[in-house]
């Protein structure tokens, strides 16, 4: 009696398993889905690079151990295109966000656990259909992000 009840655990516990990957899975999808549904919105990666240029070419939009965060960048109705960018990195840590090549945007700032999350908004026609972002604690290597380029 206790095999099979230990039997019957241990399928109840896989298939628990496969059931959360599955769910897992339609989630992701889901947020892709969503992600391009939008025509105004672009989402990319902060990846913790020294330099650039100002189009972010070099900058993978992938993820790897160097993803220090996401951004996302929606073009509004009102002319205005609005960024919201979320990071975990250095806690307690001030960042100086700009528009690459263009202009700064504002700071971010860490919490003591490294996490932040912050808004900016600059007229759309400041830039072309490509750019990217630089995020800035200093000038020591390791202590920059670049944008992965934002095309619209």
């Amino acid at each position: 009696m206790r095999q099979r009840t230990r039997a019957l655990l241990r399928h109840g516990l896989i298939w628990g398993a496969v059931g959360a990957a599955l769910a897992a899975s339609i989630s992701a999808l889901a947020q892709i889905t969503q992600r391009q549904l939008d025509p105004n919105q672009r989402q990319v990666v902060l990846v913790r690079q020294d330099t650039s240029d100002c189009s972010g070419s070099d900058v993978p939009n992938v993820g790897s151990p160097l993803v220090g965060g996401t951004l996302w960048a929606t073009q509004l109705f009102d002319g205005n295109t609005s960024v919201k960018i979320a990071m975990t990195t250095r806690p307690n840590t001030t960042y100086r966000v700009s528009l690459k090549c263009v202009r700064p945007l504002g700071d971010l700032t860490t919490d003591d656990e490294g996490v932040a999350n912050v808004s900016f908004a600059f007229p759309t026609n400041l830039v072309g259909p490509v750019y990217s972002f630089e995020l800035s604690a200093g000038d020591a290597p390791g202590s920059k992000y670049q944008s992965a380029q934002v095309k619209f």
